[in-house]
């Protein structure tokens, strides 16, 4: 995934912040904080529209990752899947 120098910037400073999350939900945490501040809101399509071209990924691609962000673990595909747990933010 090829990144432009201030989004790696933000997901560098997320995980900083919150060293206790895992790499994918501090990358998506960053995906998503920095999609809303360009986008200026906090609509899902509005935020994977913008961050699709940014990232070189397609819009679903993008939208599936956000979303992965804030769903239930047993709602994710894959064996290692996490919950954000929002207190530890």
């Amino acid at each position: 995934m090829s990144h432009h120098p201030e989004l790696q910037q933000w997901m560098d400073r997320v995980a900083e912040h919150f060293p206790n999350l895992s790499k994918p939900l501090a990358s998506g945490l960053a995906l998503w904080s920095f999609g809303m501040i360009l986008a200026r809101t906090c609509s899902l399509s509005a935020v994977a529209v913008l961050l699709a071209p940014l990232l070189g990924q397609s819009f679903n691609t993008v939208r599936e990752r956000l979303r992965d962000t804030y769903r239930e673990a047993h709602a994710k595909s894959g064996a290692q899947r996490a919950e954000l747990d929002v207190t530890v933010c």
